[in-house]
């Protein structure tokens, strides 16, 4: 049962992830260049192409966007009480706050809710993602910058993502009754092209994916690494799963919300703790300890959650 759900879902997840991982030991990567291709181009177009024909019914779409930002923010309070615990510095509490708030649910937590959930969690883990990627830049440059930034260049930020401008389109476009993938006028046409582009986004999110965790791994304060992957991927699974009640999600809703939830830590945590020094040796170690240990957490989450 649990070499099978390994095999169906996070096996054909990570044949990309290997490739990725090996063209980047084989040739030279601008890994910026590329991340600026999923930021600005392809997460966009995902964004709104999905949502402008989604069928996930408002109150439920409402609830995730409520669960994704809650949950985000119950184990930030829980992480930061155990770093006031272990009488840790700013530049720690910031990096394990980093490590733990934000989840890759992206690059990782897209294609695998797409396999183990069909369309129908994919789109429910769209939802997910949508409201991650908005409070990561609300609230990760002033976690970076232990509670230093500048709260005017923080709303600046925000307003330069794409995605948000892509959610708003999408559903407007959902909501107008445009049917913009059954249109055979200008429009259609468009979406159509829109939407071709839209099917490159997964690969190439698992190829930035692999390529980025090909710069290795460095063990950097031992102890702190194992909180971090003991919050993100043992702790993660049944908080969610609790607070799924609360928020009072639907079965499927709950389950992708699940899974979403005790994906590894983001990818992009590496640059803000990098541009801010919020210990990014710690930062990056974490994530690359964490998505090698989420193969067997998620694979023995998975056999649950299906």
């Amino acid at each position: 049962m649990i070499f099978a759900t390994f095999a169906e879902v996070l096996l054909p997840v990570l044949v990309v992830v290997f490739c990725g991982f090996a063209l980047r030991h084989a040739f030279p990567l601008d890994m910026r260049s590329l991340s600026r291709v999923s930021l600005y181009i392809l997460s966009p177009v995902l964004i709104f192409t999905t949502l402008a024909q989604i069928n996930v019914a408002g109150g439920a779409a409402l609830r995730l966007t409520i669960f994704s930002v809650g949950f985000s923010l119950v184990i930030g309070l829980m992480t930061w009480i155990i770093a006031i615990v272990l009488k840790l510095d700013r530049s720690s509490v910031a990096a394990l706050l980093l490590c733990t708030m934000f989840m890759n649910a992206g690059n990782f937590g897209l294609p695998t809710s797409q396999f183990a959930f069909g369309d129908d969690g994919f789109q429910r883990a769209l939802l997910f993602f949508i409201p991650q990627a908005i409070v990561s830049q609300l609230l990760a440059v002033p976690i970076a910058r232990s509670g230093q930034g500048d709260g005017y260049k923080v709303i600046f930020q925000i307003f330069r993502m794409p995605h948000i401008y892509a959610a708003v389109i999408g559903l407007g476009a959902r909501l107008s009754g445009l049917e913009l993938a059954v249109r055979t006028d200008i429009l259609g046409q468009l979406f159509d092209g829109m939407e071709l582009l839209s099917g490159a986004t997964l690969p190439f999110l698992l190829l930035v994916l692999g390529a980025n965790l090909a710069s290795g791994v460095v063990i950097e304060d031992r102890k702190l690494m194992v909180v971090a992957t003991v919050l993100r991927l043992i702790v993660s699974p049944p908080l969610a799963y609790g607070l799924t009640f609360i928020v009072g999600l639907d079965d499927l809703s709950a389950r992708v919300a699940v899974l979403q939830a005790s994906m590894p830590t983001a990818v992009n945590m590496v640059l803000f703790s990098t541009e801010f020094g919020a210990r990014p040796r710690l930062v990056a170690g974490v994530v690359v300890v964490t998505t090698l240990v989420s193969l067997i957490t998620l694979t023995m989450l998975l056999s649950v959650l299906r």
